[in-house]
């Protein structure tokens, strides 16, 4: 028997809003193939007689971007998603350096027993956090790109909202050190830059936090809602196997053609879609399932959003 793993409910909305949207993919692949095929004698007669440029050229084409339309993200979502979230963080790590640089910057200034904040010292430091600022926002928005492509489907809230409002901790990371550090040593300054200086960082502060903040971060109900709709669309059998990460709604899809029944002591399992859930395969297959045109739907429809 193959290991079973409780899936968070997250996890299952996610998977079971994915199997809808595959399953109607599948359907209208076939009937686009089908279609497309019964329409390819029709072309041909004007085609012999008058005019073979035109040789079955209308249908062609539709077949061929339906294709690509599924398979394309096939191999580049999972790629662009790591993509994403690699910029993300290395842009995190350059803003935590511009905020050392920042640091050291102030430091100099007050070695040097600078005062007006346009000497050089405090113009570098100012110039420091706004780098820091810029770097945060664009990782903020990397990291959100990546997470309405592939959601965080942690069973924890907490630990959803953390991983959504990464961007963020980061803001606060990137300021709040040098923020307390300003403040400890503002009594060697005069009135009037530290005024300046304080009121640049928190400005810093709050305008690249709020172009942080995730706010289209699924609430519980719409996760339920959206995993009870999608299960009463995705019914009928579906199939995996042992070491398979993915469901297949056709038997005798490539991957797993030929891969004998459990019953008859091998790894193919056969069940409904809840059950493919519990076994912990909730990924569609990208050529029997849809899985591939199930992601571009999403990632379609998220882009508008931002």
């Amino acid at each position: 028997m193959e290991k079973k793993s409780t899936v968070s409910d997250a996890a299952k909305a996610e998977a079971a809003k994915k199997a809808a949207a595959a399953k109607k993919a599948a359907e209208a692949k076939k009937s686009g193939t089908k279609s497309a095929a019964s329409e390819k004698p029709a072309a041909k007669k004007p085609a012999a007689k008058k005019a073979p440029a035109v040789k079955a050229e209308k249908p062609e084409p539709v077949l061929e971007e339906v294709e690509q339309e599924v398979e394309a993200p096939a191999s580049g979502d999972k790629g662009s998603v790591k993509g994403l979230r690699i910029g993300a963080i290395i842009l995190w790590i350059l803003a935590i350096g511009a905020e050392v640089a920042a640091f050291f910057a102030f430091s100099y200034a007050m070695r040097n027993g600078a005062q007006n904040w346009t000497d050089p010292e405090f113009l570098l430091m100012i110039g420091a956090l706004v780098l820091d600022a810029i770097f945060c926002i664009v990782a903020a928005q990397l990291w959100k790109k990546s997470n309405r492509i592939k959601p965080c489907l942690a069973s924890s809230k907490l630990v959803r909202t953390l991983w959504h409002q990464l961007g963020v901790i980061m803001v606060l990371v990137c300021f709040l050190p040098i923020g307390i550090f300003l403040l400890a040593k503002s009594d060697k300054l005069n009135k009037k830059t530290k005024t300046i200086l304080i009121t640049i960082l928190a400005a810093l502060l709050v305008g690249a936090g709020l172009l942080s903040t995730d706010f289209q971060q699924p609430s519980t109900e719409e996760v339920q809602a959206m995993q009870q709709e999608a299960t009463e669309e995705a019914v009928g059998d579906v199939y995996w196997t042992k070491f398979g990460k993915s469901y297949h709604f056709d038997p005798d899809c490539p991957y797993i053609a030929g891969k004998t029944p459990v019953s008859e002591g091998g790894t193919l399992y056969a069940g409904t879609l809840q059950q493919a859930f519990d076994a912990n395969r909730w990924d569609p297959c990208d050529y029997c399932a849809g899985g591939a045109q199930a992601k571009l739907d999403e990632a379609a429809a998220a882009q508008p959003a931002e």
